[in-house]
C-alpha cells in the first residue's frame, strides 16, 4: 500500500479533481492511503473544495494551503472563455469544514505528515507548481521535527512523482503536438520557475517527472456525468471547467497512477540522471551520478491506460453512497 501526500493546484483545471478521485478510488481498492492533501497556493475556497471531494469519497483527510502564494486564478476564465474554475462553487455547494477558508499551512502539514510516518514509506504526488516542494526542501528544523526539510525527505520519502516538464531533446520517440503551437515550457514548471529550479537542485531522492506528453493523449472521465439528483463534486468540476462533460486530458491522473502503481506496465523510467530547469522554464535531462531524476516513457498504449483509469474510477463510484458530512468548522 502506497502512503500518499497529494500536492495540487486544484480549483481550475479539472484534471486535479480527477487525480484526487483516482487516488480515492485506489484507496478503496486497498492500494493506497491518502495521508494529506496540500494546495500549492492559497485562495479562500480551495481548502473547502478539497475537503468536499474528500468527504464525498468518505474520508476525512488533513488539508493544507500555501499562504505564501496567494492566487485568484481559480476564479479567472480562460482567454478563450472556454474554461472556468470550480473551487468556489464546489466549496459553496458541497458540505465541507473549511467554509471560512482557513486551513493548516501546506509546508507545516507536509512536515508533520512526514515526521509521523515510517522511514522510506511516503510517496509524494505533485500536480501543480513546485512551490510547496521547494519550500519543504529548504525548510529548517522546527517544533515539528529536529530534521530539516531535506533530511525529512531523505529519511521518509520513498519516491516523488511530479506532473511537469517536457523532455523533447532526449525523448526517444516522435512527439505529436496536440496544443496550439509548440509547448516549450510546461505549465506547472513555468508557473513557478524558481521553485522548480530549487527542487531540481536540492531534492534528496528519487524524483520522477510525468511530462506533458504522458497525460496529453489520455482523455478520461468521459463517462462520469453530473447528475443534479446525485451530485458528485468531481463530475461537477469537469462540467464547470469543460462545459461539455466529454472528459479532459489526464496529465495529473497519469502522475497519480504511477505514484500508486509504479510497478505496473503503464510506463517505464528513462535512465536516472539530473533534470535541469532553465530561466525560461524549459526542462532538460542530463547524465549525472549525483542525482536520481527520471521521467516516464510510455510502455502501454495510451488507450489502454485511459481505459484502466476510467475503470478504476467508475467501478468505485457505487461505493460512495455513505458520504461524510460536516456541520461545523474544522478544529
Amino acid at each position: 500500500m502506497k502512503k500518499i501526500i497529494f500536492d495540487t493546484d486544484i480549483g481550475w483545471d479539472c484534471d486535479d479533481a480527477g487525480a484526487l478521485a483516482l487516488i480515492h478510488s485506489l484507496c478503496n481498492k486497498g492500494e493506497a492511503e491518502l495521508l494529506a492533501v496540500t494546495a500549492t497556493y492559497y485562495h479562500k475556497y480551495v481548502a473547502g473544495c478539497i475537503d468536499a471531494i474528500n468527504r464525498y469519497y468518505g474520508r476525512i483527510v488533513p488539508v493544507g494551503v500555501n499562504y505564501s502564494r496567494v492566487d485568484t486564478f481559480v476564479e479567472a476564465e480562460h482567454p478563450e472563455n472556454t474554461y472556468v474554475g470550480y473551487a468556489k462553487p464546489i466549496c459553496i455547494e458541497f458540505p465541507n469544514c473549511y467554509k471560512d477558508g482557513k486551513a493548516e499551512d501546506s509546508i507545516r502539514l507536509m512536515r508533520k505528515t512526514l515526521a509521523n510516518q515510517e522511514d522510506n514509506s511516503v510517496t509524494i504526488v505533485a500536480t501543480g507548481t513546485l512551490s510547496c516542494l521547494a519550500q519543504l526542501v529548504k525548510s529548517d528544523a522546527d517544533d515539528i521535527s529536529e530534521l530539516s526539510g531535506a533530511e525529512l525527505i531523505k529519511k521518509k520519502v520513498e519516491r516523488t512523482v511530479v506532473m511537469g516538464g517536457r523532455f523533447k531533446a532526449t525523448w526517444p520517440m516522435p512527439i505529436v503536438e496536440r496544443c496550439v503551437g509548440e509547448l516549450v515550457a510546461e505549465y506547472n514548471i513555468k508557473g513557478d520557475i524558481p521553485a522548480a529550479q530549487t527542487v531540481c537542485e536540492n531534492w534528496p531522492g528519487e524524483l520522477v517527472f510525468s511530462s506533458y506528453e504522458i497525460g496529453n493523449y489520455c482523455i478520461t472521465l468521459k463517462n462520469v456525468k453530473y447528475d443534479e439528483k446525485a451530485p458528485n463534486p468531481v463530475a461537477y468540476a469537469y462540467k464547470l471547467f469543460t462545459g461539455k462533460c466529454e472528459g479532459r486530458e489526464s496529465w495529473d491522473l497519469t502522475a497519480a497512477l504511477h505514484g500508486i502503481r509504479p510497478n505496473y506496465d503503464y510506463y517505464y523510467l528513462h535512465e536516472f540522471g539530473k533534470v535541469n530547469v532553465s530561466d525560461e522554464g524549459i526542462t532538460t535531462w542530463e547524465k549525472s551520478d549525483g542525482f536520481r531524476h527520471s521521467y516516464l516513457l510510455p510502455c502501454m498504449d495510451y488507450k489502454s491506460v485511459e481505459d484502466d483509469i476510467e475503470e478504476i474510477i467508475e467501478s468505485e463510484l457505487p461505493n460512495f453512497k455513505e458520504k461524510i458530512y460536516c456541520n461545523k468548522l474544522h478544529e
